[in-house]
């Protein structure tokens, strides 16, 4: 009897030694779990005191502040569109609040019409909005022709620029320009379906002629021969049409070894009073030229 009382007591002391370490540790674990609460609650009224805090201060500083607000738009224009025009264009006023203006928008509905290449806006603290357009600037033209209401067709003349973008005829009402642009060089063979303002209209004669236009200036043909009209409908050359009457063919790729043989060309009509009807610069050898007598007064081309 006496060992069993004995057994019995040795059995719960090894109980009550099991059961204490365990009791510990639950405690242990529960002021882990209420450490990491706390830092989690910390770490969030933080944050909304600093996006709150942030906010107001935003708020009270910038976007309600009378002093950002607007009082002068500086618009600055490489081209002939007046600045009031330019303004409206924008979208912007004089009155509203300096960062609350959305540049990015602005941007993009300047850079979204046909007549302007580039748009740059910026905030000039603390009250001036600054607006720099770069209008396109266009070195050809092309005829279309538009379906009016009633049905019938209207003629309709656009504007090239160098990369080939259209660009419609500025209305009367945006210049302050009275005189009619000078003359340039009318592009044929585009399909009109795709004379559409502010789409780039890419074909690889189109580009060969764009080119031959921007640099037909400073070529070796310059001011001796006028180009008047350049035909893109072939796939391989261009047919140019001078103003002296010359019917010039020119392949898409070496424009500036064929203007020097057209200048050559020129040059020797020139010694023996010819001026040049026709000829092919597309073929690199024997090059068939049709000669008629020069006028009195020698004309290019």
């Amino acid at each position: 009897m006496w060992g069993k009382k004995r057994n019995r007591r040795q059995g719960r002391y090894r109980l009550l030694e099991v059961d204490l370490p365990v009791g510990k540790a639950r405690r242990q674990r529960v002021k882990v779990i209420a450490r990491w609460a706390g830092s989690l609650l910390g770490v969030a009224a933080l944050f909304l005191g600093v996006w709150y805090g942030g906010a107001w201060v935003m708020r009270v500083g910038f976007y309600e502040n009378e002093i950002f607000t607007v009082k002068k738009i500086d618009v600055r224009v490489q081209g002939i569109i007046q600045p009031a025009h330019l303004q409206k264009m924008a979208g912007v006023r004089t009155g509203e609040n300096l960062f609350q203006v959305d540049l990015l928008r602005v941007k993009r509905d300047l850079e979204l019409t046909p007549l302007i290449e580039t748009a740059a806006v910026e905030r000039v603290l603390p009250d001036t909005l600054r607006l720099r357009i770069v209008e396109r600037r266009p070195i050809a033209q092309v005829v279309g022709y538009r379906q009016q209401a009633d049905g019938k067709l209207a003629r309709q003349v656009y504007w090239l620029d160098a990369r080939g973008v259209v660009i419609p005829p500025i209305a009367p009402g945006l210049t302050a320009q009275k005189k009619q642009p000078k003359w340039l060089p009318l592009i044929v063979g585009i399909p009109p379906a795709k004379l559409l303002p502010g789409r780039t209209v890419d074909s690889p004669a189109l580009r060969s002629a764009l080119q031959l236009v921007s640099r037909y200036d400073l070529s070796p043909m310059a001011g001796l021969a006028h180009l008047r009209q350049i035909d893109v409908s072939d796939s391989r050359t261009l047919g140019v049409v001078t103003w002296q009457g010359a019917r010039v063919t020119l392949g898409l790729n070496g424009l500036d070894a064929q203007l020097q043989r057209w200048r050559q060309i020129y040059d020797l009509g020139r010694q023996h009073h010819r001026a040049v009807a026709t000829v092919d610069l597309s073929i690199k050898n024997n090059l068939p030229v049709r000669w008629v007598q020069a006028p009195a007064r020698p004309a290019g081309g």
